[in-house]
């Protein structure tokens, strides 16, 4: 440290300004820590607003006919979220626009005997239901459609709009910087936050999705190894009817074959933007190759619903992840601690209250030293433009 810098001490340092870095920034400070947050770049804008939004119980991880781990992990997280929304979780979501209450499954007609048998099982019949035509959403009430139509006990969210409520309560404590983390033969010294700040924190956490292997570099962490899993989203706009729903058939097996959510682009139209099985197949593709074969994909799912006035592109994410054996899709969030730094990944937006807690259950044998609030002279940070309005702009 030079003679000019100002040197900072707080209790916990969060790098990253995603879903999770933000979540923990509100839960850490909710429990009484000094907490600040720092991010490079701008709130959600990697994996957080590329995901769709979805508080899932788990249902599409077993549609090969089976509960899975990843299924049984998730099952209880969307009344996780619901007691936040409703003002009665750890964090306080009050408020918090949801897009979707209902999140649906429906098939193609000749896959329909088969779904039924498999949703009629005893460990999935309390998480669904089986729809009559006369309540079925706008979506699918054309005689066009001849499969079967189920309701989930799935939500969506507006992610902006739960970026911005998870930023607004400690506003003051998140901070536009991207700071380099200094180390003494791999204990972590302090944060470099630029030519005139430094940072010393009890405790340092890592929650920067695809950054964290760098930050980790030379840490008592490096050991720990991260995965990229890529995806090719689909992004369809126009006067389209909203569908939050997965599409399943004998296609794609095991797996739905496009997930539908829908999103409201500022010119007031509706965005679909498609995963699922479409966005793993599609990783390599040409996006205009991708783009013609979703265009045969919703022509036989969707005959009735007319695309011809609308636009179309295609993103590609990288979901960072800890490494797995042959690479597999993780069932939980991951925290790792060492010393006094912390590496941590979701996974899954659904899971990010389960991060929370485990990050809780790590911290609660640390010591901390009582610092006075810090508070820096630095940039705040702004919210993230969503990929369909930088594809649609």
């Amino acid at each position: 440290m030079t003679l000019n810098q100002n040197r900072h001490d707080t209790q916990i340092a969060i790098i990253g300004g995603g879903i999770s870095g933000l979540w923990l920034l509100n839960l850490l400070r909710n429990q009484g820590y000094h907490a600040l947050l720092f991010e490079k770049d701008a709130l959600g804008g990697q994996q957080t607003f590329a995901s769709q939004g979805m508080i899932h119980g788990g249902l599409k991880y077993a549609l090969g006919g089976f509960t899975t781990t990843a299924s049984e992990t998730i099952k209880d997280m969307p009344n996780v979220w619901r007691n936040c929304i409703e003002g009665k979780g750890d964090i306080d979501l009050s408020g918090l626009e949801i897009l979707s209450e209902d999140y649906y499954l429906f098939s193609d007609a000749a896959l329909s005997s088969k779904v039924t048998a498999f949703l009629a099982s005893k460990s999935l019949k309390a998480r669904i239901d089986t729809l009559d035509r006369k309540d079925f959403p706008s979506a699918f009430a054309s005689t066009s459609f001849r499969g079967r139509l189920y309701r989930l006990q799935d939500i969506v969210l507006n992610t902006p709009a739960l970026i911005e409520k998870l930023r607004n309560k400690y506003s003051r404590y998140i901070y536009q910087c991207a700071p380099i983390v200094q180390n003494h033969e791999g204990r972590i010294t302090g944060l470099h936050l630029n030519e005139n700040d430094t940072l010393r924190a009890d405790r340092y956490i890592f929650a920067a999705g695809s950054g964290n292997a760098q930050l980790i570099q030379n840490t008592q962490l490096s050991q720990t190894s991260m995965q990229i899993r890529p995806l090719q989203q689909v992004m369809v706009k126009g006067n389209l009817p909203t569908i939050f729903a997965h599409a399943v058939s004998l296609k794609a097996g095991s797996k739905p074959r496009i997930t539908f959510t829908s999103h409201p682009h500022p010119d007031g139209q509706t965005v679909w933007y498609l995963g699922g099985n479409l966005a793993e197949e599609g990783v390599g593709k040409d996006p205009i190759d991708l783009i013609e074969d979703t265009k045969k994909e919703l022509a036989a799912l969707l005959p009735w619903i007319d695309l011809t006035d609308t636009s179309w592109a295609t993103l590609n994410v990288d979901r960072a992840e800890p490494s797995q054996n042959t690479h597999a899709r993780p069932d939980f969030p991951f925290v790792e601690a060492k010393d006094n730094a912390m590496v941590c990944w979701p996974t899954k937006l659904t899971l990010c209250p389960m991060l929370g807690d485990q990050v809780l259950e790590k911290l609660s044998t640390a010591q901390f030293t009582r610092h006075e609030e810090t508070l820096l002279q630095l940039p705040t940070v702004q919210i993230a433009k969503t990929p369909w309005e930088l594809a649609f702009d």
